[in-house]
């Protein structure tokens, strides 16, 4: 989004109090001309985007696109175990634009045995963290 400046004044009222060797500045009013300055459009958040931002983009949750993503690598895998690079390169086959950090943090959201998980919570539990990297589909035991 482009830069916009707004143009305001504004106007200070203040004393300088001098007691000895201290000086103390008291401000009694401060104005502001114009009283009330309106945004543009794009400035203000919509309703509608909060929280939408990625789904819009990507076409479907994240969480959704995690799921998919390891379900197809699951099935190829050794055991059904695999690393988040391998679903990150799978799911950015379909979804190229995707943000690697941000589907990194939501691997971690969705499996509560990560130690990072408690920074993430959202209440999706569909991976088993089996450490050093590996993950597991819950369920797939």
């Amino acid at each position: 989004m482009p830069k916009k400046s707004l143009k305001f004044v504004l106007m200070v009222n203040a004393a300088l109090e001098i007691k000895g060797d201290r000086a103390q500045v008291v401000v009694k009013d401060i104005k502001v001309k114009p009283s009330s300055v309106s945004l543009p459009i794009e400035a203000a958040p919509g309703k509608k985007a909060k929280g939408k931002r990625a789904m819009k983009k990507l076409g479907k949750p994240i969480h959704d696109i995690i799921l998919e993503s390891a379900k197809a690598v699951s099935r190829k895998a050794d055991e059904g175990i695999f690393t988040s690079v391998d679903l990150f390169n799978a799911a950015v086959k379909k979804y190229p634009e995707m943000n690697k950090k941000s589907f990194n943090t939501m691997v971690i959201s969705a499996a509560p045995e990560h130690t990072s998980w408690k920074y993430y919570k959202n209440g999706k539990d569909y991976l088993v963290y089996l450490g050093k990297g590996k993950y597991k589909l819950r369920g797939k035991e």
